[in-house]
């Protein structure tokens, strides 16, 4: 251990002076432009015209925003080693979400949740809300420290760097392309990684995409021993694996304190998820409500946090990014993140009609939020303040602009900035016409062309483009973390056919059923999940296992191969009894395919034109009786 511990601040020691050169004075040369304690304001750089910069894709950024992107790997090193004991540093912005529950910017907490529990909410409304300023919080200090070394440009390149400085907004990671969008970068897993200084001067750092360094791990803050609620189990997983890890990790080899990321397992988990996740969004922008869009996308971000952390299909140790406690600190977290607010800006956009309703959070409160409290769109956002005076609330964040940043999907035609150069193709209208064609081009057009092949062969009508979607209808009362894994036994000719998809619902350890006693049964939410079959059904037709999508093949074909498991945060499977919490239901509706690209499949849901088969499912622990 003491040879780990060495190891650690030898790393620390070469990395800082690699990337900073001279970290303790240029991040002291910052705090004079620190804004006050708590307060979070976006920030302030408009162009000329009094528009705000986009925030990128992050492959797009790499390839052809080259400036951007340098100043982007230095300034996200140099945020990464800053100073643990400020407040804003790498370290203590990520502390917000969860561990160490430490309250940050004197914002007030429940005194019986304090130290047992974060700021972040979880499976309520205020999930997307909530996040918009934690990232806007982030992207602040993030500017500074790119705005530093932009500065440090040569007198002949000053105009330059001080351009691609001032129209820097955090790049996301848009993970829900499906198979349109690649795998996951190699930037993100290579240890090493090249940058460019604004001298001209290459020189290889410490990739801070790769992973983020604790400088140093205080082994107390990560230790649930005092926590005399938490199953014995789970204080011995904390106090071995998460106060010994000097690194954050994905998918580590073991819980030991000298495991190391398995990165190629990331590599396929995504690459067996992404269908899913692409179908899982396309549904979410199908939902009527704000409230039901935002249940839905944090079901797919829940996914990706375990295709990123591992650990959460019980083969394999847990990674940082798995357990909500301990996600932020990994360095892909906020690349996720941004992309979860892209597609709430779109959503906005699309509906700008619709927002959060009140809602009843059950058992899912936090440190400032009591269990069994009503939410709505005037509740305060803790612990962000606004300039303004009191804290931000879901009606004061509505608009990116207020922070400083747009997306090129939801950006006004008159507030472009420059079109995107990327291969990958955006929409930069803000309409809600515009923004619909943007959803059904980027998320639907999968789904739609294999439809258009398959659907002669297998009942399709194409010149009425009707069709039966199928889905797996799911509620549960569980007020803990649970993986629902869905899959078709049988030899099919691509191994993706057999996964289904995944139901995910992400909590903090303490929401495990016996830590609420507190709260009655009629407290707790019931969660809906859909998961879409149909591009399981298409793959089974093309491999001659299905005849058409059409009832009377479907159903026995579901009922003798759709299968599943439901998991706990650690992988494991739950106990028979505890599935009574669950409800599993296979329905049809019928659906049209419209001739233009730009319009979105539509989808009936009134009672005449859905049908659901309980005998799919009848028998099955959880299934319909």
């Amino acid at each position: 251990m003491r040879n780990l511990w060495t190891l650690g601040s030898v790393i620390y020691a070469i990395v800082a002076t690699i990337v900073t050169c001279t970290p303790v004075e240029h991040y002291d040369t910052l705090k004079s432009r620190q804004s006050s304690e708590g307060v979070v304001a976006g920030i302030a750089w408009r162009d000329e015209n009094g528009n705000v910069p986009v925030r990128r894709e992050v492959r797009d950024l790499k390839e052809n925003y080259p400036d951007q992107w340098n100043l982007y790997l230095l300034g996200l090193a140099a945020l990464e080693w800053s100073d643990q004991n400020d407040s804003l540093s790498y370290y203590s912005l990520a502390g917000i979400h969860g561990r160490p529950y430490r309250t940050w910017g004197n914002a007030p907490g429940l005194p019986h949740k304090l130290g047992t529990s974060g700021y972040c909410p979880h499976s309520n409304s205020l999930f997307l809300t909530w996040h918009r300023p934690y990232l806007a919080l982030f992207e602040e200090e993030l500017y500074k420290q790119v705005k530093y070394y932009a500065d440090a440009a040569p007198p002949d390149q000053a105009g330059r760097y001080a351009a691609a400085a001032n129209s820097f907004r955090m790049p996301y990671w848009d993970w829900a392309r499906g198979e349109n969008a690649g795998t996951v970068p190699d930037f993100f897993t290579t240890q090493m990684i090249n940058v460019v200084h604004t001298n001209g001067f290459n020189e290889t750092i410490w990739n801070p995409l790769y992973s983020f360094y604790f400088h140093p791990l205080t082994p107390s803050v990560f230790n649930d021993k005092a926590r005399a609620h938490v199953c014995v189990d789970m204080q011995r997983a904390e106090s071995t694996q998460w106060s010994r890890t000097n690194s954050t990790l994905r998918w580590p080899t073991s819980d030991a304190p000298d495991a190391v990321s398995n990165q190629a397992a990331m590599y396929k988990s995504y690459e067996q998820q992404r269908r899913g996740l692409h179908d899982h969004i396309d549904g979410a922008f199908r939902r009527n409500t704000m409230n039901e869009f935002a249940n839905t996308v944090e079901e797919a971000h829940g996914w990706v946090h375990g295709v990123i952390g591992g650990g959460w299909d019980g083969t394999s140790a847990q990674g940082h990014m798995w357990p909500l406690e301990y996600s932020a600190f990994e360095p892909l977290f906020m690349l996720h993140h941004t992309n979860v607010d892209r597609l709430f800006a779109m959503y906005q956009s699309a509906h700008p009609d619709r927002y959060f309703s009140p809602e009843n959070i059950g058992s899912n409160g936090n440190v400032f939020l009591e269990d069994g409290s009503t939410v709505d769109a005037d509740t305060s956002l803790l612990p962000f303040r606004n300039p303004a005076g009191g804290f931000w609330t879901p009606n004061t964040i509505r608009d990116t602009r207020t922070f400083g940043y747009a997306y090129p999907e939801t950006i006004n035609s008159r507030e472009q900035t420059g079109p995107s150069k990327s291969n990958i193709q955006f929409a930069t209208l803000s309409n809600a016409q515009g923004i619909n064609a943007s959803i059904a081009q980027l998320y639907g057009v999968s789904t739609r062309s294999r439809l258009m092949i398959t659907g002669p062969s297998a009942g399709l009508d194409t010149s009425a483009t009707n069709f039966t979607d199928w889905n797996i209808l799911a509620s549960s009362s569980s007020p803990s973390t649970f993986v629902a894994q869905f899959s078709l036994a049988g030899d099919f000719s691509s191994d993706a056919v057999g996964d289904v998809g995944s139901w995910v619902r992400m909590m903090p350890s303490s929401h495990a059923p016996h830590s609420t006693p507190s709260i009655a049964t009629t407290t707790r939410t019931s969660v809906q999940g859909k998961i879409s079959l149909m591009s399981n059904l298409l793959d089974a037709i093309s491999a001659g296992k299905l005849a058409s999508w059409n009832a009377k093949d479907v159903v026995p074909f579901l009922t003798s191969a759709l299968t599943w498991r439901v998991l706990d945060a650690q992988g494991k499977p739950l106990p028979s009894h505890t599935l009574r919490a669950f409800t599993f239901k296979v329905c049809s509706a019928t659906a049209t395919i419209p001739a233009s690209l730009s319009a979105p499949i539509e989808y009936a849901e009134d009672d005449e034109h859905v049908r659901c088969y309980p005998d799919v499912t009848r028998g099955k622990a959880g299934g319909v009786a």
